[in-house]
């Protein structure tokens, strides 16, 4: 029994002869009449009984009338489907991000996304760069938005604008710095707080003729600015971190020295075929 025996047999029973089907399906009745003499054989059971210009389905012939249309219809809908996934309509897209990043780049885009592609799902992973990168080569996740503090070579990446730092502090903090612009100088002997990743920070306070008092380095944005909430020193962090904490709790004082600027790159493995939702996603980043 294959396809072509069920839509055979399926169209014989609707119209309830095989003159009716002959001229639906535009195939000649002798070969109809054949392919239900065969599906017959092959079931060793009678499917239906031949008058003079009606065909009567049997039990059995019901019952296969019935499973012939169940098994029609999923087979549609099967087709449809992976058409639906080869054209990028449906499907699911594992993201994974740095905190900060996502939480400025995600939001709008994924819900203008959703509105277009209502089939799409969406999967996110808050990590940092170097385990997204993990993830990434694992096959665990489709793209990463993260900081290029590694070899871009094996991977596409689309680049976006340098995001500025910012000091957050509470008020006592605050209060031992100028009034105005602040400068990475001005930080000198001040406990700071910083990302785990973020060497540049360091290395730009070296450059200015002194070596910042880290207190803490940590691997998520939210931690360290929940310490700066508690008075412990000065977190050092990307403009869109400002998100996370409110300003009734922390003060940000920006940074605006561009050697302390921060980049953001989406990377995906030059290596592995994205998918069709995929690449229609990364198109809102174009």
């Amino acid at each position: 029994m294959d396809i072509k025996q069920l839509k055979y047999f399926l169209a014989i029973a609707e119209e309830g002869q095989i003159t009716g089907a002959s001229k639906r399906l535009h195939v000649a009745q002798p070969a109809l009449s054949q392919q239900l003499q065969m599906l017959e054989n092959e079931l060793h059971m009678q499917l239906a009984e031949r008058g003079s210009r009606q065909l009567r389905l049997t039990e059995a012939g019901c019952i296969l009338r019935d499973r012939a249309a169940q098994i029609l219809d999923l087979l549609d809908a099967t087709v449809k489907e992976l058409q639906d996934l080869n054209t990028g309509l449906r499907g699911t897209i594992s993201i994974g991000t740095v905190p900060s990043a996502g939480t400025k780049l995600l939001p709008s885009r994924i819900h203008d996304f959703h509105r277009q592609y209502p089939d799409i799902t969406f999967q996110i992973h808050e990590e940092d760069t170097f385990a997204l990168l993990d993830m990434l080569d694992n096959g665990t996740i489709d793209i990463a938005i993260a900081r290029p503090l590694f070899n871009l070579e094996p991977y596409d990446s689309i680049g976006f604008p340098a995001e500025p730092m910012v000091a957050a502090m509470n008020e006592a903090w605050n209060r031992k710095l100028p009034y105005g612009p602040v400068c990475m100088a001005d930080l000198k002997d001040k406990p700071l707080l910083v990302h785990r990743g973020a060497t540049r920070i360091i290395e730009y306070g070296r450059n200015l003729g002194f070596e910042p008092a880290v207190v803490c380095t940590g691997d998520d944005v939210r931690s360290i600015l929940a310490l700066a909430a508690t008075g412990i020193g000065i977190a050092v962090v990307p403009e869109a971190s400002m998100t996370f904490i409110p300003h009734d709790t922390l003060l940000y004082r920006n940074l605006p020295e561009q050697a302390l600027e921060s980049k953001t790159v989406i990377v995906w493995l030059r290596s592995r075929r994205l998918s069709a939702s995929t690449a229609n996603f990364l198109k809102t980043f174009v």
